[in-house]
């Protein structure tokens, strides 16, 4: 049926519960829609009280047996008591307003739940799946808290499994969430948090499991997860010891410890964490041979009103072996070589991951906040390498010990001046110094006519590359106000880089003697430094239900490349960036949004090294000191709609990439031997893709189907010819879900990936 008041226009958010009068039926919930319809299912011939309840309006209830499918429409009238004080004897199960709703958990919980899980997979609109995320109306949620502060590092899925049942009084559900209050409806923020609050007397509680297994060729697995909280301290403490292969702390997990998928959007080098040596280990998901031996320590406290602590240690030591076998085939212009190449591998990596933060909120109008961030890496890495081709063979025995520290610091300060005047200041700084040391023994000579080996039974290559990085970066901007539908958001900001990059490359005698290569123009000392200022603006502006923020931002470049001393860069650059974003709501629960941006990018101080190094057994990288900043259009188009009256959520995704001017590798290959180098470039490359679910619910099932699909065109330089290439890649997934609730529960699902690469020589 529908809700509507007593001039007939529809109520959107109205609370209908239907409670049964037999205690063996379950209570049925609905939330009104955008044009005041509802839907709820009921067992046939049983007895049901209904009440409707809209703030502002007097409450509805009615009595109803049904016996087959029927519409029942509801009149409401507006509450106009004016009274001196309001008693609320009961509240609403569920608060709509704006973008918050609120769910009491007390109308939705049977008492047999255990964990927070069950208790959120009973609420209207709100999904967890097996891997522990939470979904709101068919939207991710990117932050969990509990009591208002972050729990953990904010990740669901600790919280879902651990949290229990009978401490959650409400689940709190945040749509366009800012960490800071104030800055709500100023910055444009498409994020999702959750906050459970808990009951009284649930306010301290401790939980957690300690795993022990055991199995054949002496395999083994430790794995203790324990938790305090109370409303000043919270305390975590994460162990896994194991030689199965598996890895508790995932890829997801260090996401989460780097602040979560919230922090690292806003950080402008957020890719390099995905990147680094640690991260590389946790996504290697193939080897013969897995040690794991992981702790980690959280904890979080109130030192006054005002003033919170949050800091962890990540400690890691694992043994990975692994073995590869390649089949690949070079083609060039005239023939194709083919090559039969076995790796294995034997490393030992230890790290250590460290972070501080301090946050001071003095008022409601002030937020400071500090983070420091400490990363250290050490490695022993052991390699054997064969490589069989029809008119060589060759045998390298490889010895690396990469040992690597970061430090990283970040302070933001963000104040409310007035309503009309806000401003944030944004201060950063890192660094970084990263060492290599790596032996390489060979069988014979490689690449003759480049390297000056002399002749020796074995041949034994040292191999030094140091890297050194200080980069400081201050950003600040102003939110002004002008009215309500009105805002200028001017900025200015200067980024600072220093970096040092040095090679050494050089033969190791029977003699003890040094044989060096820098007259065959290997080994590189190079010092890099970017400075980048600019200022800009954004603006925005409201007509209806349409949001427009267009902006502009010059850039000024100066960057300074010198080898060995020598000066061979010296440039200076202005960038012009234009950017623009929208978003349009179709209707309480639709919405689209459209973003564009064009953006400026460097290539690090390894690129500008334009002297030779070894880089593989077949393969040798020279940098280019003539390199320029790199110019690519980014648009996203993203469409978003939930009916509850109707059990659907659509989700659609789409992104374009256009790189105007780029940096790629041009390669020199003979045999299986190449010779790469990056240049600047306006070879076309253009990446698109899409991705999109369909998700329809009818009683206790629950049906998906999802698709992705991504396009790549780009070009690439072989032997000064250029090849241009396509990639596509595609898959759709089908799936079932059960949510009984005195019935087993089923998942099933089919998925199918596929894809084809090729060029004018070939096709996959």
């Amino acid at each position: 049926g529908t809700v509507k008041d007593s001039v007939n226009a529809p109520l959107h958010g109205a609370n209908l519960i239907a409670i049964p009068d037999s205690d063996d039926l379950s209570m049925a919930f609905s939330i009104s829609d955008e044009k005041g319809r509802y839907r709820l299912n009921l067992e046939k011939d049983s007895s049901y009280v209904i009440e409707i309840s809209y703030l502002g309006y007097q409450k509805i209830i009615d009595s109803i047996t049904a016996s087959r499918d029927i519409q029942k429409d509801y009149t409401m009238q507006a509450s106009n008591e004016s009274l001196e004080e309001v008693l609320i004897k009961k509240k609403m199960a569920v608060v709509v307003k704006e973008d918050t709703t609120i769910y009491r958990t007390d109308v939705f919980k049977t008492g047999e739940e255990r964990k927070l899980r069950e208790v959120l997979n009973k609420l209207p609109g709100v999904e967890v799946d097996r891997e522990g995320t939470i979904t709101v109306n068919g939207k991710k949620v990117d932050k969990l808290m509990v009591d208002g502060k972050t729990f953990f590092t904010g990740d669901s899925k600790l919280a879902v499994e651990n949290i229990p049942a009978d401490a959650v009084d409400e689940v709190e559900v945040l749509d366009n969430y800012s960490e800071i209050p104030f800055l709500k409806g100023l910055e444009d923020s498409d994020k999702m948090a959750m906050n459970i609050k808990l009951s009284e007397g649930k306010k301290k509680f401790a939980f957690g499991d300690i795993e022990v297994g055991g199995g054949l060729e002496d395999r083994y697995s430790l794995h203790p997860t324990l938790f305090y909280y109370s409303p000043k301290t919270s305390v975590n403490v994460i162990g896994d010891f194991n030689n199965t292969g598996q890895k508790s702390f995932s890829m997801q997990d260090y996401i989460n410890f780097e602040g979560g998928y919230l922090s690292l959007m806003d950080r402008p080098n957020a890719s390099n964490i995905y990147n680094d040596d640690f991260a590389q280990f946790l996504r290697n998901e193939d080897f013969t041979y897995n040690k794991n031996e992981f702790g980690a320590f959280n904890i979080a406290q109130e030192i006054t009103s005002d003033l919170d602590l949050n800091a962890y240690t990540i400690i890691s030591n694992n043994k990975l072996e692994t073995r590869e076998e390649y089949n690949i085939t070079y083609i060039d212009e005239d023939r194709g070589l083919d090559e039969f190449r076995e790796t294995r591998q034997n490393n030992d990596l230890f790290f250590t991951l460290n972070k501080l933060q301090l946050r001071y909120r003095p008022n409601p109008d002030e937020d400071l906040t500090y983070d420091a961030y400490v990363k250290t890496s050490s490695a022993t890495a052991n390699g054997i390498l064969n490589s069989f081709t029809p008119v060589d063979s060759t045998f390298i025995n490889t010895m690396a010990n990469p040992d690597g520290i970061d430090f990283t610091q970040h302070l933001n300060y963000s104040k409310q001046f007035s309503f009309e005047h806000t401003t944030t200041l944004n201060v950063d700084y890192k660094y970084s110094k990263n060492d290599n040391d790596k032996d390489w023994l060979f069988n014979e000579p490689i690449f003759n006519t480049i390297i000056p080996f002399v002749e020796e039974d074995s041949l034994h290559l040292f191999q030094q590359v140091n890297t050194t990085l200080n980069q400081a970066s201050l950003d600040l901007k102003h939110y002004w106000v002008l009215n309500n539908t009105n805002h200028i958001y001017p900025a200015l900001g200067i980024n600072f880089s220093d970096q040092r990059f040095s090679t050494l490359d050089e033969q190791q005698l029977d003699s003890g003697e040094i044989n060096s290569f820098t007259e065959a123009n290997f080994n590189n000392d190079v010092h890099y430094r970017l400075v980048d200022q600019y200022v800009g603006f954004q603006y925005k502006t409201m007509f209806g239900d349409l949001i427009l923020k267009p902006g502009l931002f010059y850039h000024y470049y100066l960057w300074q490349v010198t080898q060995f001393s020598d000066e061979i860069t010296n440039e200076t650059k202005p960038v012009l960036l234009p950017e623009f974003e929208s978003e349009y709501k179709l209707g309480g629960s639709e919405k689209l949004r459209l973003n564009y941006s064009m953006n400026s990018s460097f290539a690090n101080a390894s690129s500008y090294a334009n002297r030779y190094r070894l880089s593989n057994f077949n393969r040798i990288y020279r940098g280019n000191e003539d390199l320029e900043n790199q110019l690519y259009h980014r648009l996203s188009l993203s469409y978003y709609k939930f009916s509850l009256f109707k059990g659907i959520n659509y989700n659609f995704f789409f992104n374009y990439s256009n790189r105007v001017r780029s940096i790629l590798n041009t390669t020199i290959l003979e045999g299986i031997n190449q010779i790469s180098s990056p240049v600047y470039t306006d070879l076309p490359n253009e990446t698109y893709s899409f991705r999109g679910s369909f998700t329809k619910r009818i009683n206790d099932f629950r049906f998906t189907v999802d698709g992705d699909a991504a396009l790549s065109s780009y070009s690439r330089i072989v032997n000064q010819n250029t090849i241009a290439y396509d990639s596509e890649n595609y898959g759709y997934g089908l799936r079932i879900r059960t949510t009984f609730d005195d019935l087993p529960n089923l998942d099933v699902g089919y998925e199918h990936d596929f894809s084809a690469f090729g060029s004018d020589n070939f096709q996959n």
